[in-house]
């Protein structure tokens, strides 16, 4: 027998305001997983939720109020996050707090969708989590990093990791000539005239095609790799 986590550590400055909605989310998760007799009753549950709760979460579908909410989780009948959180006054901010965020059996994914939601002025903020094995089992070792801004969540390799330098570029197979690089002057060729974006840059552009090949992304190693090697 094993025991398996997934766990996180982090703290992040938001405005106090905001984060006294924490306390109610954790209530309407219980009500949700008690579950609800009647639809009648999930809309008066509903109704009972404070006004900042009923304005980020509308009660779009009169069959299930809480739709919005529960679609930030992956389990939607039985939403978790799994984390406990805990403040305190933030002294380099009058009306701010440090938050802090930790669990042993998270859900890193929920958590980051409802803190983007609920937290604003958090924005954007990072956290790493660990999967973790309380035996030596192959392969049950892992875990993630991962950027929470107001557009989206990005997958980090590492907390430090500059997602506005340029080192991505789109590449194909070509049976011919082997790999072409795209270049948005004059389309695929040599890697020296590819065009080198940055992870937002790749996260809205579309790829393009090439006759029955389909392009992906190619990481180019950091400079200091090509430094070092050359040295």
């Amino acid at each position: 027998m094993a025991d398996y986590y997934t766990q996180t550590s982090f703290a992040v400055h938001v405005d106090a305001r905001e984060a006294d909605i924490l306390p109610e989310i954790d209530e309407v998760i219980d009500l949700i997983r008690d579950g609800f007799e009647t639809t009648g009753e999930a809309i008066a549950a509903w109704q009972a939720c404070s006004e900042r709760f009923r304005a980020l979460f509308p009660a779009d579908d009169t069959e299930a109020p809480f739709a919005r909410f529960t679609a930030l989780f992956n389990d939607e009948t039985y939403p978790c996050h799994g984390a406990e959180f805990i403040t305190e006054p933030d002294p380099g901010r009058g009306d701010g707090i440090i938050l802090y965020v930790s669990g042993d059996g998270v859900d890193p994914f929920a958590l980051a969708r409802l803190l983007q939601k609920t937290l604003p002025s958090a924005l954007p903020f990072r956290f790493g989590w660990a999967e973790t094995c309380s035996r030596m089992r192959v392969d049950d070792f892992g875990g993630g990093f991962i950027e929470v801004t107001a557009e989206r969540l990005i997958p980090l390799i590492g907390l430090g990791q500059d997602i506005d330098r340029q080192h991505l570029v789109v590449v194909v197979r070509d049976d011919a000539c082997g790999l072409l690089f795209w270049s948005n002057e004059s389309g695929f060729g040599p890697l020296k005239s590819a065009t080198v974006f940055t992870q937002r840059e790749a996260d809205t552009f579309r790829l393009p095609s090439f006759e029955d090949a389909k392009p992906g992304w190619l990481e180019l190693p950091p400079v200091a790799a090509w430094l070092g090697e050359a040295a």
